[in-house]
């Protein structure tokens, strides 16, 4: 059965789905804050975050994501709150998972299509090259299509499950060998995905790898575009996972214990043969630098360094004004990650005080590895002073990225950290 008769087998759509924003429900909403900028636009006329930078630095075309957004916009469907764009009810045009799950599938038949193509043996890299970039186009749009990835939006979970199938297939036509792991945890699995560094033909051999910590807007197959230009041209392989209540770690609780998959990866990797665990580097963005700090901490002897970008460890955890002013999609996807249906802002402030680094008291002194903090000017959830909490007694450096001179900047920072890891793996 070919992957369009599949997908219609088993994801049939359906009108009588909830709509996303209504899936968390809060007793009082607070007032919209400005995004930062790192995690959306700021534009309150969206329920959810519309972050086009994010989705460029992944490699989705900036005219099809205007294309579907359009679509959205100009919807004359009912809406379940009038004053977001985003918020089409049912499965139907107009409808945020629906637009997105129509561009996937556009190029989900691209793929299928080049797939089938005959080729020479000598256009086998062109081939394998275009087929990997349909799949990775189709991928990306599906998972679009489940965000925010709340766990009991069922329609959204397909995509996702989708998004997940795609990325497979694209990484079949990889140029450099993926792996899928998996490593338990209380007798459930946790499902990780190793990028190595190696071509098809090179000899196998162990490799340095950066353990990632996502953030809470992301899944782990967000980070194939950093993996290609930034670690494999260096022989530095990419570990991915879930966080906890997402993707393929749904299965799993968010607590104040945020670093828990990841800290079984750590004790269990010495059973990945291609890995070298003794070249081990976290890499922490947002909220997953919460994750990245704290296994810091806690396990120093398995780590070889710690890279931490924008860090959420402290301030938003225990500033009731500030959570207060949140956009309602983050205050929502926080809700439902540590598992609260319907809460309170009281409620909500209990729980994630518990979250904060600073008040588990693991920020009271410097961790035991090096660190590299980059932070960003004008980022309204995290700032120098926080980022600053994160320090090592064998070297910490911190970078800024500048708001004015951003794309710049961004270029700068992706050599220092290149340049970094180098010196952090290869020279000490």
């Amino acid at each position: 059965m070919n992957e369009k008769n599949l997908s219609e087998k088993l994801f049939k759509p359906k009108f009588d789905y909830p709509e996303t924003s209504t899936l968390v429900t809060q007793i009082k909403s607070g007032q919209q804050l400005t995004n930062s900028f790192l995690d959306s636009e700021g534009n309150s006329c969206w329920y959810r975050a519309i972050n086009r930078l994010s989705w460029q630095w992944r490699g989705l075309p900036f005219i099809e994501t205007e294309e579907v957004l359009s679509r959205i916009s100009i919807s004359k469907k009912r809406r379940s709150n009038p004053n977001w764009l985003d918020t089409v009810v049912g499965y139907q045009s107009g409808n945020w998972i629906y637009e997105f799950w129509a561009q996937a599938t556009k190029w989900q038949k691209q793929a299928d299509f080049d797939e089938q193509l005959t080729v020479a043996e000598s256009e086998f890299e062109a081939y394998h090259s275009k087929c990997h970039q349909s799949w990775l186009m189709a991928s990306g749009f599906m998972t679009l299509a489940g965000y925010p990835y709340f766990r009991n939006d069922d329609l959204a979970n397909q995509a996702v499950l989708l998004a997940y199938r795609y990325y497979r297939h694209a990484m079949d036509h990889s140029p450099f060998i993926v792996k899928d792991l998996d490593f338990n945890l209380n007798d459930k699995v946790i499902k990780a995905i190793l990028h190595t560094p190696l071509k098809k033909s090179d000899p196998i051999r162990a490799f340095p790898v950066v353990l990632l910590c996502s953030g809470l807007n992301d899944l782990q197959i967000d980070f194939y575009r950093f993996f290609i230009e930034h670690l494999a041209p260096l022989g530095i392989g990419l570990l991915t996972v879930d966080n906890p209540s997402m993707g393929n770690s749904k299965h799993f609780n968010l607590s104040q214990n945020t670093s828990i998959i990841h800290q079984a990866i750590l004790e269990q990797i010495r059973t990945v043969p291609l890995i070298d665990y003794q070249n081990v580097i976290l890499l922490g963005y947002r909220f997953g630098a919460n994750i990245a700090t704290r296994l810091a901490y806690l396990m120093p002897s398995k780590i070889k360094g710690l890279i931490n970008i924008a860090p959420i460890i402290h301030q938003i955890f225990i500033d009731p004004q500030m959570q207060a002013k949140l956009p309602m999609i983050y205050r929502d996807m926080l809700a439902d990650r540590i598992g609260l249906k319907n809460f309170s802002e009281q409620q909500l402030q209990a729980e994630l005080k518990f979250f904060s680094l600073k008040e588990q008291r693991l920020l009271i002194k410097p961790c035991n590895v090096p660190v590299l903090n980059i932070f960003y000017e004008g980022d309204l959830l995290n700032n120098i002073e926080e980022t600053k909490l994160i320090t090592s007694t064998k070297s910490t450096k911190l970078f800024k990225i500048q708001l004015l001179t951003l794309k710049q900047d961004l270029q700068q920072r992706s050599q220092n950290l290149a340049n970094w890891l180098k010196d952090l793996v290869f020279r000490s």
